[in-house]
This record gives C-alpha cells, sequence and structure tokens, in this order.
C-alpha cells in the first residue's frame, strides 16, 4: 500500500474519531443542564473543541505527508562526475578533462552479501567517469563510487559503492551495517523495509530519519497520469521537485520503450526517478527534446528491471563480441577497474521493414486470398552463416511477419500496447528489444544465487537464450518459426567504449580510422552527415568502414590538403575489411616504390580519388610529421593484429626494442624483414 492510500485511510479513521467524540459531548451536556445554563455557550464550547480535533488531525495528516515525500526523496542522491573522454577527430589524444553532475537513486541488490545496496543512474551520466561521487539530498554525507555495469544502448549503468566509504554509507542514510549483512534476503523481498527494519517493528522511533528503498512499477502509467520527477537539475545545489503528466508511450530510434511526459527534465535530471501517483518509479529522467517546451523522455521501469536483471545474472558481452569482433583489440591497463557491459539491443537479424497498406503489395503477397489484414514485410535478412552451432529458424526477406508471440502486427508495424489497453498502439519492434539476448555461461559466471545448481538444470535456464515465436507468411504459406534473438552488431560503431573505439593509422600524413557515430558526431560537418544511409546496417564479421579522417599538411601530401570524410577503398589493389588488415597491408605486403590509396566519397562509388605518394617520401617524412602533431606512435596498438605482435615478438626478444619498433612504420618494417 502507498504512503499516500495509507494517508487516506489515517484521514477516514480520524474524522470518525472526531465525529464520535463530538456525539459524547452533546449527549453529557445534554444531561447535564445545570453545569451550562446559556446554550450559545455550549454551541461556542463545543466549536472550540471541533476545531482543536480539526487542526490536531490536519497536523498529523502534514506530518505524515511530509514523512512520505521524505521518504521518496531520501533514496535519490547527486553524482559528481569527473570525466575524461577520448577523441576520436584526434584518437591520438584525450579530451580536456570535464566535470558534470546528475542524479541517482538506491536500489536492492541481492548478488552481494557485504554490500546489498547499489545506486541506478543514466549511462551518460557516468560515462568515461575517473570519479564518481555520491551526495545525500538530506545531509552533507558522500561517498565514493564505482561504475560497475553498464548499457549503454539502454543508457543504464549500475554503481557500486568503494568498500572504503561503505561504513560511512550506512551511518549517513542511517543503515544498520550488522543487518545489512544478515538481513540481504529480507531486504531484497521487501525493498520497501529500510535495511534496519528487518524484524518488521515499524514503531521504532530510531527508523523515523532511516532510507527506505524505492519500489519499481511492473506497469506502464496511463496517458494523462500525474508523475513526479525528483533530481539535481541545473539552476541549483539542492533537490528538486517537478510534476506533470504522461503524455505519450512510444519507442526511440533504436526501436526500445520509452515515456514521453511534460514535467521538466533539465540538465542534471538524468539518472534521477519518476514516480507515479502510488509513489513507485515508473521510470528514469533521461533525455529531453531541444527547441521544444516540456517534452521530456524516462526510460520505463519494464527495461530497468530488465537491465537489473541481467546485471543480477552476470550476463556480460565479452570483449570478443565488441569492437567490431576483433578479439584482441583492446588492450586494459590491469590496473584500471574496466566496467561491465551487458549486451545491446536484441533484433530479429532484419534490415527493416515495410508496411502494408498498399492494396496492390498486399494482393501480389497472398494476403488478400487468406483474408488477412495485418502484418509487415521483410526487406531483407542478415546473413550468419559463421555461427554454424545455431539451427534456429530465420525470416527471409519478402516473408510477411504476422504476428509475434502470437500479438497480432497491424499494416501499419504496429500491436497493441497491451490487452487492457487495446486503443493505444506502438511499432511492433518494441515487443523485440525488451527482451533478453541469450548468454551461455562457464561455471565460474553463473550468478552466486545459480552456482549450486548442476550443469543440466543451468543449460535448462539460460542456454536457449531468448527466442520468440512468429507467424509468417512465405511464399503464400503460413509458417510458425522460433527465432532466436540476436544483439544488434552495427556496421558503424554507435556508443564509445562499447562497440566503438577511436583507432587510427598516419601514413604520409594521412589519417585513416574506422567511421563510427562518435566520429561523425565530433566532426560535424556537411559531408559527414552523408554517411548516415550505412548507420543501420549490420556487419556481418569483423568487418569496418574505413574512412580518410583527415589530412596532415606536409611537402610529402602536397595536391592532397583539406581532403577528409572519403571512404578507402583499397591500398596497391589490397582491399582490407578492417583496420587491422590495413595495418598488415603497410607493414607487409607493400611492394613497388608508390603507395596507391584509392577512395571514394559516399553516393559515388564509381569515383575514384587516389591519393599516390612515394614510399621512400612516407618514410623519411614519418618522424617529421608525428613530431610536428605530438603524436606518439604512426598508429594505435589495437590496430596491430595479435598474429603480427606475436611475429613481431618473436623476431624481437628486447622488449625495450620491440616498444620502440611500434612507434614508426619503418620500425616494424625493420623488425619484420628479419624473418
Amino acid at each position: 500500500m502507498s504512503d499516500e492510500e495509507s494517508s487516506q485511510e489515517d484521514n477516514n479513521g480520524e474524522m470518525f474519531t472526531t465525529d464520535a467524540i463530538l456525539s459524547e459531548e452533546i449527549g453529557s451536556a445534554e444531561n447535564d443542564k445545570a453545569t451550562t445554563s446559556d446554550a450559545a455557550d455550549l454551541l461556542g464550547l463545543l466549536a472550540r473543541k471541533k476545531a482543536k480535533l480539526t487542526s490536531s488531525s490536519s497536523k498529523r495528516s502534514t506530518k505524515r505527508a511530509s514523512s512520505s515525500s521524505s521518504s521518496r526523496t531520501r533514496p535519490v542522491v547527486k553524482l559528481m562526475v569527473t570525466s575524461v573522454s577520448r577523441s576520436y577527430s584526434e584518437p591520438w589524444r584525450r579530451k580536456p578533462q570535464r566535470e558534470s553532475s546528475g542524479t541517482g537513486f538506491l536500489v536492492a541488490w541481492e548478488n552481494d552479501m557485504q554490500q546489498p545496496i547499489r545506486i541506478t543512474t543514466n549511462a551518460h551520466v557516468v560515462r568515461n567517469a575517473t570519479t564518481v561521487r555520491a551526495r545525500a539530498s538530506f545531509g552533507p554525507h558522500v561517498v565514493s563510487c564505482h561504475v560497475e555495469w553498464l548499457s549503454l544502448p539502454l543508457d543504464l549503468a549500475l554503481l557500486r559503492i568503494t568498500a572504503g566509504d561503505w561504513s560511512d554509507f550506512c551511518k549517513g542514510w542511517s543503515f544498520d551495517i550488522a543487518a545489512t549483512v544478515d538481513g540481504t534476503a529480507a531486504l531484497a523481498a521487501d525493498n520497501n523495509k529500510t535495511i534496519d527494519d528487518t524484524s518488521g517493528n515499524n514503531n521504532n522511533s530510531n527508523n523515523n530519519n532511516a532510507t527506505k528503498l524505492l519500489t519499481l512499477s511492473t506497469g506502464l502509467p496511463k496517458l494523462d497520469e500525474n508523475v513526479t520527477c525528483v533530481g539535481f537539475p541545473q539552476g541549483g545545489t539542492q533537490i528538486s521537485v517537478t510534476r506533470g503528466v504522461v503524455s505519450r508511450i512510444d519507442v526511440d530510434s533504436q526501436y526500445v520503450l520509452r515515456i514521453q511526459i511534460d514535467a521538466a527534465i533539465n540538465p542534471g535530471n538524468s539518472g534521477g526517478p519518476v514516480f507515479d501517483e502510488k509513489g513507485q518509479v515508473v521510470g528514469i529522467a533521461s533525455s529531453h527534446l531541444r527547441g521544444a517546451g516540456n517534452i521530456g523522455y524516462i526510460i520505463p521501469s519494464k527495461i530497468v528491471s530488465n537491465f537489473l536483471q541481467m546485471c543480477q545474472d552476470n550476463d556480460e558481452v565479452k570483449v570478443e563480441d565488441r569492437f567490431s569482433g576483433l578479439g584482441a583489440l583492446v588492450v586494459q591497463e590491469e590496473s584500471i577497474e574496466e566496467s561491465k557491459h551487458v549486451p545491446g539491443i536484441p533484433n530479429l537479424g532484419i534490415l527493416g521493414s515495410q508496411t502494408l497498406e498498399s492494396k496492390a503489395l498486399r494482393h501480389n503477397l497472398g494476403l488478400d486470398e487468406l483474408d488477412i489484414l495485418g502484418g509487415v514485410r521483410i526487406v531483407g535478412c542478415l546473413s550468419n552463416s559463421s555461427d554454424s552451432s545455431d539451427t534456429s529458424d530465420r525470416l527471409e526477406g519478402d516473408d510477411v511477419l504476422l504476428s509475434i508471440n502470437g500479438i497480432p502486427i497491424g499494416m501499419d508495424a504496429t500491436i497493441q500496447l497491451s490487452e487492457t489497453r487495446p486503443d493505444e498502439r506502438i511499432n511492433f519492434r518494441s515487443l523485440v528489444t525488451c527482451q533478453r539476448v541469450g548468454t551461455f555461461y562457464t561455471h565460474t559466471s553463473f550468478p552466486l544465487r545459480l552456482r549450486s545448481l548442476t550443469l543440466t538444470s543451468i543449460a535448462s535456464l539460460f542456454i536457449p537464450g531468448s527466442k520468440v515465436t512468429l507467424d509468417v507468411l512465405r511464399r503464400k504459406e503460413r509458417k510458425e518459426l522460433s527465432v532466436s534473438l540476436n544483439m544488434s552488431r552495427f556496421l558503424v560503431p554507435q556508443y564509445d567504449d562499447f562497440d566503438a573505439i577511436p583507432l587510427y593509422l598516419v601514413v604520409g600524413g594521412c589519417v585513416f580510422t574506422p567511421l563510427s557515430l562518435p566520429l561523425v558526431s565530433e566532426k560535424k560537418s556537411n559531408k559527414s552527415t552523408s554517411f548516415s544511409r550505412y548507420y543501420r546496417d549490420q556487419r556481418l564479421g569483423n568487418e569496418q568502414m574505413i574512412v580518410l579522417s583527415k589530412v596532415l599538411n606536409d611537402e610529402v601530401n602536397v595536391g592532397y590538403h583539406g581532403w577528409k570524410n572519403l571512404v578507402l577503398k583499397s591500398v596497391n589493389g589490397y582491399e582490407p575489411k578492417n583496420i587491422q588488415e590495413l595495418v598488415d597491408v603497410i607493414v607487409r605486403k607493400m611492394e613497388g616504390e608508390m603507395m596507391n590509396f584509392r577512395c571514394t566519397v559516399v553516393g559515388e562509388q564509381d569515383a575514384d580519388y587516389v591519393i599516390c605518394m612515394s614510399e621512400q617520401e612516407v618514410i623519411h617524412s614519418e618522424n617529421r610529421v608525428l613530431q610536428r602533431h605530438m603524436i606518439a606512435s604512426w598508429c594505435s596498438m589495437e590496430a596491430i593484429s595479435k598474429e603480427l605482435r606475436d611475429e613481431i615478438e618473436k623476431n624481437e626478444p628486447s622488449e625495450t626494442k620491440r616498444r620502440n619498433a611500434y612507434h614508426t612504420m619503418k620500425g616494424m618494417r625493420h623488425v619484420l624483414e628479419r624473418a
């Protein structure tokens, strides 16, 4: 029962008590006329008593309302973040240090017996963070945090309080440390309880200032339902509360469910809870629409719960499946504790869909013959022949998708929001993006609560992964398919440190780098926006789109100054499919006196732009170009494949000389020539 409902019930009981007391006073007055001879005095006495009782009831109601408001704001924290981002336009350097702030709130965490509390916020609040400090909303209590889990596609993050500050956290937020360790199960079962109230005794006056963990709503709020947004927006230092209504339930550009509200969401609100009328969290404040009035977006609690469950199950996407599938791509310093990432947004493995509002097209596909009114046409599917272990059904191009898990799809590519809300519709892909990508576990990666189970029972729970049942019309015959959901793997990486990383290669002052959305957002030029046609394309393996990012002007590249945003097609006849292959071609396979880079402009694939430079001039100018622009190495270490590193290590046993060789193309060639 919510705090508002509880207060209402108490108020009704209070009015009953007041009326009973007044009846007793009137009866007593009628039976004792000798004590009061003036009827006016009697009425005045009764009126004063009624006013006194009403005032007392109002004060108690106000106190309960204040307590209810405090129970909502007390678990909310202000996050003070220091971050250092990587540069994609100049990938050999870092951007200046930046300070920002956001909001988070406390949630129960059953996987950690020692620290059963975490902080939930938006991923963009703590991305690339070097330090994160959480400040209480009710007092001068500040603790340090570590980013434990991230989902950049869902824009969600989970923070863990550092071990050194855990004791201070428990004291500042009025948590009992002993009960915290022993009462984890009780805490997880009832998030409305305070951690130091595991006995169930609510009459203890010491619990009035204790922090209660917030409860996530299990459903979607209704249109025009009142919501309250709590956070620390710009314009002040204290906690802020704004109210509004639910304006719309829709999907974002990735077809993930989102809720639009008209309550003010400003910079600093990100990561804060949004409450419904019952005091439950219906979502997390995420963003607002620039240039529009009172259009804010929140991440629904359904998506938040799914993210938290993936974290609880230790559902981590490994580095081999990130960064364009180049397994040994990322080299992390052992001293840095890296955040874990949950899998990205699932999809059906399709390239797109087409609505069927055309009567002629519906007749051509055979829908009229079967009297089928809905459905969408699949325009194409991804080829996944490299995964021979997956024997599940697949969609094909020209299939007509009629329903997902028994939910019919309209000809406009929408479905009913729910059975109880048939008049509200939403894009059909929201049924897929709210699911989980299947995961295969090793025993050491099992969630703690599952390690006691047998391998057979674990397999029955997890190995099949998330599957959906599809009703499909294929070549005018209906079929039922069971399709496994795959993680989206974009040809153009979209998220820094999830599927994108700033890689580069400098040859004769020409800077080549894989195309990514972070690179495009930094360049902000007219030509770079033409790459948008590739943003939705999915990669099949470890291919990348290599582009000429810029030219560092030098005598060796006269005639090409100002060239940028060109797509690399070939180098001396070789067509590298990713930057590791490009490095391999340049240091091992270059023959002849000239280096010929053939590039093209987006939309002009038949037009070649050639960069031709003398190989000897490129080698002689290498140190000059690198020193002039303060570039430590001719390519990023992650752009060197594992095979190439192993060969260099074999030919050069000295670690010092080997490190120096990596800094220049000439040095790497010299080591390889020894073989």
